[in-house]
């Protein structure tokens, strides 16, 4: 790893509150092979951090450059000296000249983040089982099968993926699968096939006593029903079974005893539009009038939708998460 390299690990492990070892190095590293990590020093010494991943996600018919911010970190004797908004600024303004269309990041605070154009828009549900009450699911003509980290496996995972609902969520190639179960991550998985083909995967883990599903996504009936099967078969060894599912989710529906169950909606990432002339490309005009507002990249301050003489004078942010609210955008990712 080089220099810099390093001392960006050690930012982050200190802002973060991480150990420092070997694994996470090499994580590390990994990420920054296919991010473009920004820095501001002052008297040659790191003040603060950003890493800006490059990502596609689905959008109507279309995949759009997407921007996701992480690793947003200063050393605290350096904090209001105005270094994340210069990085925040210089990343929107690079991805603006570069046709990126959307911007996503989790925040540590909603307001802060709303400086930059920001806004609340996608949620999540998190579901919290007693393990008795899961659904049982059914015995299918299926095989469900444990599997390990292979190559076979992220492409079986990757078909199944990219042929459900994904509107708004990350397209994941090949090196978005290894990084997140090779280097970031190490929990369990399962598939479910049939005459030859896979139609669902499991990815899961354990926690004390509680069995926690990090994705579960089907392709037919049979293959979810095989899937909760699996999942139920371990009723015995846990109290509760856990699942922080996109907002598409309604695993409420297929519960005997809904009541029983925990189920918390909850705010999950932010977004912005970035280059406003590439996401109507795409998307179309709104069905809306608005007169768009943005501070950081005052290019996108045009008019959008159909033509009226009062429209609606939106933020930018504003204006990204009615539009995805409305064409039903969901966001997928737990890593």
């Amino acid at each position: 790893m080089e220099k810099k390299q390093h001392e960006l690990l050690d930012l982050a492990t200190y802002a973060f509150n991480k150990p420092r070892s070997k694994a996470r190095e090499e994580a590390f590293e990994k990420l920054l092979s296919f991010s473009k990590s920004y820095s501001y020093w002052e008297n040659d010494k790191l003040s603060s951090m950003i890493i800006d991943t490059s990502f596609r996600v689905y959008w109507k018919e279309d995949k759009l450059k997407m921007s996701g911010i992480g690793y947003v970190a200063s050393y605290p004797e350096f904090r209001g000296n105005g270094s994340i908004r210069k990085l925040m600024t210089d990343i929107l303004e690079d991805n603006y000249e570069a046709g990126t269309a959307l911007s996503y990041l989790a925040p540590f605070s909603y307001q802060f983040y709303g400086q930059f154009g920001y806004h609340y828009a996608f949620d999540q549900k998190a579901y919290t089982v007693p393990a008795q009450e899961f659904p049982k699911g059914k015995k299918t003509v299926g095989q469900v099968q444990r599997r390990a980290v292979s190559e076979e496996l992220f492409e079986d995972m990757a078909e199944v993926h990219d042929h459900v609902y994904n509107q708004g969520s990350l397209v994941r190639p090949k090196h978005v699968w290894e990084y997140y179960f090779e280097y970031k991550s190490q929990p369990y998985f399962a598939t479910y096939e049939e005459n030859g083909r896979v139609l669902g995967y499991l990815i899961y883990e354990f926690a004390g006593t509680a069995f926690i599903i990090r994705e579960c996504i089907t392709l037919t009936q049979e293959a979810k029903a095989a899937l909760y099967r699996f999942v139920s078969s371990h009723a015995a060894s846990f109290e509760v079974i856990k699942w922080t599912a996109p907002s598409n989710v309604f695993l409420e529906y297929d519960l005997a005893e809904p009541s029983r169950t925990q189920l918390h909606l909850q705010p999950y990432m932010q977004a912005r539009i970035v280059n406003l002339q590439a996401f109507l490309k795409v998307n179309g005009q709104p069905t809306f009038s608005a007169r768009i507002v943005d501070d950081i990249l005052p290019q996108n301050n045009i008019c959008v939708g159909p033509e009226t003489d009062d429209p609606e004078e939106m933020t930018i942010g504003a204006f990204t998460a009615r539009v995805l609210r409305e064409n039903n955008a969901i966001l997928r990712e737990y890593f």
